[in-house]
């Protein structure tokens, strides 16, 4: 049934989230399987012009007869009428998106999976799991060495979308061989590990070519993460069917890639692209210091307008402003904290680069030292804030004047609401040009928002509401945030929004 193949011949018992809940199977009878067809027997999606990068997502769809299953639809709950949560994740994932759906098509792998970094992260590469697993696709170390992804002080390749893609897709191609090329079962090993359902399989005696998926009895957070992402499919598949309203996608590749080939700031990077530096380090996640990589990568990423204006920028760039580094030979006397002050940079840069644990030095021996123009301390970069920040309630006003270039799919983007509410209380159609100067009515989604109660009639379920977390709504209520996680099948990754209904009580 799904059209994909999988040509990956490596196996890996490991997981990205490494998970180690082991529970007994039943018993699974012989069931329709979601199977990887032959390459050649795909049908070659490549000549079609799209409208949208959705439009382009949804054709490639080939897992539809699961959506309708009933642990599917009970998902579409979470998802459904949720427009806040669309907008943050379409945000989030417009630089990179473009990519990974080209990646998963050139495989033949169903187009679900690139939604996958929706359900594993909400689409950020800075997001971490109590376990450890980092980035879209949240990988743990081992499982990340184990694809190829570097990992060292200056490069995480699981925080970098491009590479991580990569790892994620090789490892979810072995995963598809391994377990008989259902994609079902290959999707939930990917969150437990082959591992654990392999061990149950074999507990039971059921073969792998006789699993299903929907019969076996995983923890409760692979039994929900399987059904969640189809049920995430389904809502794209026809968004106005759960009030949803997509951002506009361009179906073209928004970013270029430029090979340094040299080690360089970002700041110089940003200042080359006449870019501010938090935008190069938001599409550059990968890097975790000042700079790229001495060695490799030192690839950077840029919005396509940009690359000419940095190559250009590149090509005229004195030698000395890239980052260059000295050998310091230690003196009898010296300190760590003098050598820093000394020569403009932190001690603990210069414990981390000559991969010292103690401040103790030993006269005549060297110091490896970075020279450049922004080398900002360390402990600042350990603690800069997220490129990605949770937006504020915007205000709405009782009425908006329409502005050049406004339409009523942007105005209702800017203040949280439907463009379909807008053109009903306006007596107008969605199709309708709106003139500079005109004067829209927003007073309804005023009233609504006035009349909203901020908890839910029952007592055991909360309404989320404005700049509330799932650590203060457990706070507030006297509860454990696993307990207030697990009754609401969330995970640590999960955002949550205002209006949302959480769980409070064990029912």
């Amino acid at each position: 049934m799904i059209l994909a193949s999988c040509h990956v011949n490596q196996t890996q018992e490991a997981s990205p989230h490494q998970a180690t809940q082991r529970l007994p199977v039943k018993s699974a009878e012989t069931a329709p399987k979601f199977k990887a067809a032959p390459r050649d027997e795909l049908t070659s999606k490549h000549a079609i012009t799209y409208l949208s990068l959705w439009e382009r997502i949804r054709a490639s769809f080939s897992l539809q007869p699961a959506y309708s299953h009933p642990r599917v639809e009970e998902q579409t709950a979470r998802y459904a009428g949720n427009q806040e949560y669309f907008d943050l994740i379409a945000e989030r994932a417009a630089p990179f998106l473009h990519g990974i759906v080209s990646e998963v098509e050139s495989r033949g792998l169903p187009m679900e999976i690139a939604l996958l970094p929706f359900v594993e992260s909400a689409f950020s590469s800075d997001a971490r799991s109590r376990e450890g697993a980092v980035g879209l696709w949240q990988f743990m170390p081992g499982t990340a060495r184990a694809y190829g992804l570097q990992q060292d002080w200056w490069y995480d390749g699981r925080r970098d979308p491009r590479a991580s893609t990569t790892a994620a897709l090789d490892y979810l191609q072995s995963l598809c061989n391994e377990f008989d090329q259902d994609w079902l079962i290959a999707l939930a090993a990917y969150n437990t590990g082959s591992r654990n359902i392999r061990r149950a399989l074999r507990r039971e005696g059921v073969r792998i070519e006789e699993a299903d998926f929907w019969k076996l009895p995983l923890n409760a957070e692979t039994s929900a993460h399987v059904p969640r992402l189809l049920a995430l499919a389904s809502v794209i598949a026809k968004p106005e069917s759960f009030s949803i309203e997509l951002a506009k996608l361009s179906n073209s590749e928004p970013l270029s890639y430029v090979d340094i080939g040299r080690q360089i700031e970002l700041e110089q990077v940003a200042s080359l692209a006449k870019l501010d530096l938090q935008s190069v380090q938001k599409l550059n996640p990968g890097y975790l210091r000042w700079a790229t990589h001495p060695e490799f990568p030192q690839q950077i990423v840029v919005p396509r307008d940009r690359q000419a204006l940095l190559e250009k920028g590149l090509a005229e760039l004195d030698p000395s402003r890239y980052v260059t580094w000295e050998h310091y030979a230690i003196q009898s006397g010296d300190t760590l904290s003098q050598i820093a002050q000394q020569l403009g940079t932190s001690t603990e840069t210069l414990k981390a680069i000559n991969n010292l644990r103690g401040s103790r030095l030993i006269a005549g021996q060297s110091l490896l030292i970075p020279r450049g123009s922004a080398l900002p301390n360390l402990e600042a970069l350990r603690n800069r804030r997220p490129f990605y920040e949770r937006r504020q309630q915007p205000e709405i006003p009782e009425s908006y004047t329409v502005r050049r270039g406004d339409n009523l799919w942007r105005i209702a983007r800017r203040f949280d609401l439907r463009s379909t509410d807008i053109a009903a209380n306006n007596d107008l159609e969605l199709s309708s040009l709106l003139q500079p100067g005109q004067t829209l009515d927003l007073q309804f989604a005023r009233n609504a928002t006035a009349d909203r109660p901020l908890t839910a009639p029952s007592s055991d379920l909360y309404r989320v509401r404005s700049g509330d977390s799932l650590s203060q709504i457990a706070h507030r209520f006297k509860l454990d945030t696993a307990d207030l996680l697990r009754w609401n099948g969330l995970t640590n990754n999960d955002l949550i929004y205002p209006g949302q209904e959480l769980i409070i009580s064990p029912r």
